[in-house]
């Protein structure tokens, strides 16, 4: 059986095109993203005269006409941001209501992901390849209705049985400095771990969690000081584990086939926790990279795991 996972496309229609594209290109009966399929940035156009201006990336951006404005806005999709068309009063108003700016890109966020699961039930209808997306960190539970299209499903906080396989799935993460929408305490995801492994069985079954093991190798990030800025030891990031405690210790009982994570988008890389292969592909989205990992069990459950992009 034939598995490609990714994670962290974080709305970019690049990455999540060769994300479906990918089912076909590597002959993958399963397709898996594994959570933060909500991007981050809102990009306001503003009205001026009979056109837009637009900043992003550091960049200022006259857009004078309808044709300017669309291709700009397909630009931003592709490295994950969102675009409204907006007053100076709006434009205002968001920059005063923290709360206007999130509500805003939540509907935002809602909008593309039943645009991108409707384009990938399409392009997978009657191949028998599945394409399976769970949630992360940066996701919220009123995108979980819209993950069911034809032969796309949420990867739900549980069991998935594949056939041959169970996928495990949690979508949560230990605490960030963000405060982000799914995370919670190391105890509490032990005990959401708990409850998703009570009935499976490890000799057939692999982990799709978010985030990964703590100090696994897969889980290394740069400290950030008290005003979220990077801190440096001589001149480099100084790059230090942030991964779960929670997640590594549970790895280490079950013992399952492989786990996959993502989360940490620098933590690209395989490792091993006793007989478990343990995957973070990644993540390279706002460059319209998609970095993924395509796993292959074969007899006695076998795994063969092998990192690749495109």
């Amino acid at each position: 059986m034939k598995v490609f996972f990714a994670s962290d496309v974080h709305g970019s229609t690049t990455c999540f095109r060769k994300l479906v594209n990918s089912a076909e290109f590597y002959k993958a009966d399963v397709v898996l993203m594994g959570g933060d399929m909500a991007g981050k940035s809102l990009v306001p156009l503003v009205a001026s005269g009979s056109g837009w201006t637009a900043s992003f990336g550091g960049a200022a951006f006259e857009l004078d006409t309808r044709e300017e404005a669309e291709e700009f806005e397909r630009r931003i999709a592709t490295v994950g941001g969102y675009t409204k068309r907006v007053t100076d009063e709006t434009v205002e108003a968001l920059r005063n209501d923290q709360d206007l700016v999130e509500s805003t890109l939540r509907e935002l966020i809602l909008v593309r992901t039943e645009e991108l699961v409707d384009l990938a039930a399409t392009r997978l209808a009657g191949t028998g390849r599945r394409l399976l997306i769970g949630l992360g960190n940066d996701d919220f539970d009123e995108m979980i209705p819209l993950l069911d299209n034809g032969q796309v499903g949420y990867a739900k906080d549980g069991l998935v049985d594949l056939g041959e396989l169970t996928l495990a799935s949690l979508g949560w993460s230990n605490p960030t400095p963000w405060h982000t929408n799914r995370e919670c305490s190391e105890d509490e995801l032990a005990t959401k771990l708990a409850g998703v492994l009570e009935n499976a069985d490890p000799s057939s079954t692999i982990f799709n969690i978010h985030v990964p093991p703590y100090d696994s190798g897969l889980d290394l990030a740069p400290r950030l000081d008290e005003n979220l800025r990077i801190k440096l030891e001589g001149g480099e990031p100084d790059m230090v584990p942030v991964g779960s405690t929670a997640v590594a210790k549970a790895i280490a009982e079950f013992q399952p086939i492989a786990s996959l994570h993502g989360h940490i988008h620098e933590g690209r890389g395989t490792a091993m926790i006793g007989r478990t292969t343990v995957v973070n592909p990644g993540s390279e989205y706002d460059q319209g990279s998609l970095l993924g990992a395509l796993l292959e069990v074969g007899r006695n459950k076998k795994l063969h795991c092998q990192l690749v992009s495109g």
